[in-house]
This record gives C-alpha cells, sequence and structure tokens, in this order.
C-alpha cells in the first residue's frame, strides 16, 4: 500500500514546503506529510523545487501565480489547494476550479495533476512547460 504522500511526487533531495493557515490545510499537511515537508508562513525565495500553497480566498488571483511561477525551479512542482466545489461557500472560497486552473495557465505554467487533499480540498499540481525548462536556469 502506497503512503498517502506519495500522489503528490515529492522531490527525492529537495526540500519541500507547504504554505497554508487554514486549519483543514495545516492538519492535512500534518496527517499526510509529516516531517516529510518544511511547513512555512511564506513561501521561500526559488527556485522552488516542491511548493504546495493554499489559494488565498482574497486578492488577485492572476498576481499570486505570475509571483509563484517566477519562483518555481523549471524542473519543480506547484500544488495548489483550495476547497472543492460543495465545500466552497461554507469555506468562504469565492472562485471555482477554472477560475483557479486559468490563472495558472494565464501565468504561464501548466497544469498537469489533480488530486484529493483532504475531504474538502482538492489539489492542481501546476508546472513548467516543457518548452520552456530549457531557457530557464535552476
Amino acid at each position: 500500500m502506497k503512503a498517502p504522500w506519495e500522489k503528490f511526487s515529492l522531490p527525492p533531495e529537495s526540500p519541500a514546503y507547504a504554505c497554508g493557515r487554514s486549519p483543514e490545510f495545516t492538519k492535512a499537511i500534518r496527517e499526510i506529510f509529516g516531517p516529510l515537508v518544511e511547513r512555512v508562513a511564506e513561501p521561500p525565495a526559488g527556485p522552488l523545487s516542491w511548493l504546495m500553497t493554499e489559494v488565498p480566498a482574497g486578492g488577485s488571483l492572476s498576481a499570486f501565480f505570475r509571483r509563484l511561477e517566477g519562483a518555481l525551479d523549471p524542473r519543480g512542482s506547484l500544488w495548489t489547494v483550495f476547497p472543492k466545489k460543495p465545500f466552497a461557500e461554507a469555506l468562504a472560497f469565492p472562485y471555482l476550479w477554472l477560475d483557479v486552473q486559468k490563472a495558472g495557465l494565464a501565468a504561464g505554467l501548466v497544469d498537469n495533476k489533480v488530486a484529493a487533499f483532504s475531504p474538502r480540498l482538492t489539489a492542481i499540481r501546476f508546472v513548467v512547460p516543457l518548452s520552456r525548462r530549457s531557457g530557464r536556469s535552476a
């Protein structure tokens, strides 16, 4: 049986970070990853090999993704976590799944995996497109 964290493809030799404040996010991070992921208040300066972060309920989705896209290692993974549709209103999350996906794509990333994160939260993995990886330094 696979460990719960395996579906999130942690980097074997690089640090992994998690950034989020909600009780459900922090509890799931602790249960899924334990000591494998360092919890941080803000994403560290790049290049980041692996970051899991809550999508903010306020502010600009475009600005959120642009900032993180610039900090991502060319081969890195950006996991974005937000409420599943049936729980968005209860968790005061104003965006749809499609809004999050479109904002990530508009920032120049591609989404290539979706995974359940908790009973009420989902996660989308974004990466730098292959066509742009050779032009960026690691």
